[in-house]
């Protein structure tokens, strides 16, 4: 009888033999010593070898042949656990892994556990004995097909072993135990626990790569990385640098080539890299830079975030032109490796490293990955309190199991840098002005900053004339409802086609087309945007008219305006009013930001903005805001990493701890529901989502129906103007 793995006809034999190979070519890419590598490597095949062991059960058998419905709620692996448990070299922890490579430990009765073993007293499933009996009734096959896979794994010494007649769990119950008093973590001993933990890691990451049919990629040579052009000399420095940095330089002196001259030097045989930046727009941008850049970097470099199938639909689009489906498939194919041990080099949200070290869905891979990994915090001053904090909490985690770490930013403010500081011993990088080359990037004056008294709305005039001489604006908003009424005043003095509007109240597909547009030359006359511009696209105005906001979100507002100081200073406007009523920033720092502004009578370069930074957060965190700071850093999972290590158990960090959607939802127009059902039907799924537009739910609670999914929203959308305006208001 041929034994199958999978309903597709797949045998086990196949897909035993596809995760052992992939189990050891993971373990290869361990950055360990080979004292610690070479146990893990045999751990790790005899586990890959016994996993699935448990599917040569007869009523598994015709389930996977369509025989069977299902099979009444049984767990193949609880068999192949105690198959694998028997066996002469086998340890614990290998078993373990095996036992949970697909759920978790049982519940310890105080909280509930999703997706998680169903096991009684004696550490048994329902059903244990019929499981028994099934497997045995294909014993022949079984242990046919266990002789083949030592051959295949070089275990020869184990090819005599033979199915028991009587088939036992030989495991400290200790392991399946998630008591803080009187199971794992109170027995079971710390190096005991990461191991099993490491090892379920691979054997899961192994499975779900076989289950794929993928192999890993290559690795990026990172000795033929070099820069296009001579290095600044603090991009020399950082990259001299061994350990970890804290780099401040201004926007567009060339701070991503000196973060990667730094990872060329910290990389060390096998070691992962990880690109960590705040927002979705600056990620996708980060990635498509880096897979041009590096060495391999097409194959080599990942993206993950909660909508990268989208961003990578659009880069594939190109290699399937005449296959939609196709590019749908190889999109959400390339988004899920992302999530498991396979690009060497990831570009990231810091939420997705939160949930290694909040021990969140697949936190193991994080004992794995971030031992001699580089990782790079790019612009960690966007973070909140709360979120500064954990990510804070995290780079010390990941200090001490290994990794080097690097902090990067235009407008770093002097308290937080102290707060890094403080984390573990740094070198502290920035242009030094007694060089040349650094001197260029520092004395350069790049702006003049005005004050508008009144709104933008009030400045239309002058935005019409400065637009009538040639002169290419952006003009930066802090609400959509602000830019569209901006926009719609001025479409009224210039032609449409002149005009771009861009801000979140557009849906993705819309949203690419008008990025697409604005890095085609020549840049519209007028751009009309949110701050979402900040910190997405390489854009190079003449001329900014800005509403008020703190200085470090105007900073990076004017490194979109004479971004490369190839021109004459160029003139900001920052009114003084905003035309919504309700303040995005904290007041007092906006306010601050314009006194500060309105003393400046000189011509501005990155000194003074810096400076300005400073001065502006000289103060830090309120008391409120230092305590939900201090609260984050010091979570239990990173200064009691060693006591609270649950080998086989996640938690539900995304809703218990970080509320990483900030009360945002995707949501459906109605007017597009049509489009939407019509590219379903189709299978063109991630082009369905690209119509849906991502809102705060508080603020439209009222028109979102909530009984569809996905939601819908009953506010009118126009592709030119996006949710809750329509292009018939411009006359």
């Amino acid at each position: 009888m041929i034994l199958l793995a999978k309903s597709t006809g797949e045998t086990l034999l196949e897909h035993t033999r596809r995760v052992l190979q992939l189990a050891l070519a993971l373990c290869e890419r361990l950055p360990l010593a080979p004292e610690e590598q070479f146990p893990l490597v045999r751990e790790a095949a005899l586990a890959a070898a016994g996993h699935d062991l448990g599917k040569a059960a007869s009523g598994f058998q015709k389930w996977l042949r369509r025989e069977e419905l299902d099979w009444k709620g049984r767990r193949h692996e609880i068999l192949s656990a105690a198959f694998v448990s028997g066996l002469p070299t086998a340890t614990e922890e290998a078993v373990f892994a095996v036992l949970t490579h697909h759920r978790q430990i049982p519940s310890d009765g105080l909280r509930p556990v999703s997706r998680s073993l169903l096991l009684d007293d004696a550490g048994l499933p329902p059903g244990w004995l019929t499981m028994c009996a099934e497997l045995h009734e294909n014993a022949e096959a079984f242990n046919q097909l266990w002789d083949e896979i030592c051959h295949e794994m070089d275990r020869l010494d184990l090819a005599s072993e033979r199915l028991p007649s009587k088939l036992e769990l030989r495991l400290d119950p200790a392991w399946l135990d998630g008591s803080r008093l009187s199971g794992q973590l109170a027995h079971i001993p710390f190096e005991r626990r990461r191991h099993a933990s490491m090892l379920r890691a691979i054997l899961m990451g192994a499975d779900h790569l076989g289950s794929g049919h993928v192999s890993l990629p290559s690795e990026v040579d990172w000795s033929a990385y070099r820069m296009s052009v001579p290095p600044r000399p603090f991009q020399s420095r950082t990259g001299a640098l061994d350990g970890h940095v804290i780099l401040k330089a201004p926007t567009g002196s060339g701070k991503t080539e000196a973060v990667l001259l730094w990872a060329k030097r910290n990389v060390r045989q096998h070691s992962k890299l990880f690109y960590v930046l705040p927002y979705t727009a600056a990620i996708n941008a980060m990635h498509g830079r880096l897979a041009a850049t590096l060495p391999s970097g097409k194959e080599s470099v990942g993206v993950l975030h909660a909508h990268a199938a989208h961003h990578l639909y659009e880069r594939l689009r190109n290699d399937y032109r005449s296959d939609p489906l196709a590019v749908e498939r190889e999109s959400r194919v390339r988004a899920q490796l992302a999530r498991e041990m396979y690009y060497p080099v990831r570009v990231c949200t810091p939420h997705q490293l939160l949930r290694y070290t909040l021990h969140g869905p697949g936190w193991e891979q994080m004992l794995c990955d971030i031992p001699n990994a580089c990782i790079i915090y790019d612009e960690i001053h966007a973070y909140d309190p709360a979120l500064a904090g954990l990510t804070l909490g995290s780079a010390e985690l990941f200090s001490r199991l290994g990794a080097r770490i690097l902090f990067a930013s235009a407008t770093l403010p002097a308290f937080l840098q102290r707060e890094i500081q403080s984390l573990f011993p740094l070198t502290a990088v920035t242009p030094d002005i007694r060089l040349d080359g650094d001197r260029e990037v520092l004395v350069q004056k790049r702006h003049r900053v005005s004050i508008h008294r009144g709104t933008l709305l009030s400045a239309v005039d002058d935005i019409l004339r400065c637009a009538s001489e040639g002169q290419s604006l952006l003009l930066v908003c802090n609400h959509v409802r602000s830019a569209q009424d901006l926009y719609l005043q001025l479409c009224e003095g210039l032609s449409r086609d002149s005009v771009e509007l861009l801000h979140g109240g557009f849906n993705a597909q819309d949203r690419r087309a008008k990025e697409f547009r604005l890095t085609a030359e020549p840049l519209p006359r007028v751009l009309v945007a949110t701050q979402a511009v900040e910190v997405s696209l390489d854009l190079d105005f003449d001329r900014g008219y800005f509403e008020s906001a703190p200085i470090d979100a105007l900073a990076q507002r004017m490194g979109r305006v004479n971004r490369y100081a190839r021109r004459e200073p160029a003139k900001i406007v920052i009114a003084s009013e905003t035309i919504s009523k309700y303040p995005l920033y904290d007041p007092k720092l906006t306010a601050d930001t314009l006194n500060r502004l309105a003393l400046l009578r000189s011509e501005i370069g990155e000194g003074e903005l810096s400076s300005l930074c400073d001065a502006v957060y000289a103060a830090g965190y309120t008391p409120e805001q230092r305590h939900t700071f201090d609260e984050r850093k010091r979570h239990p999972f990173f200064v009691e990493f060693e006591k609270r290590l649950l080998a086989g158990r996640e938690e539900d960090w995304v809703r218990s701890v970080i509320e990483q959607f900030d009360g945002r939802a995707d949501v459906l127009p109605r007017q597009l529901v049509p489009s939407h059902a019509a590219l379903r039907r189709e299978g063109r799924f991630l082009e369905a989502d690209s119509l849906l537009v991502n809102v705060r739910v508080a603020s439209m609670r009222q028109d979102i129906d909530t009984s569809n999914d996905p939601w819908i929203i009953n506010a009118p959308y126009d592709s030119e103007l996006g949710l809750g305006r329509t292009s018939s208001k411009i006359r």
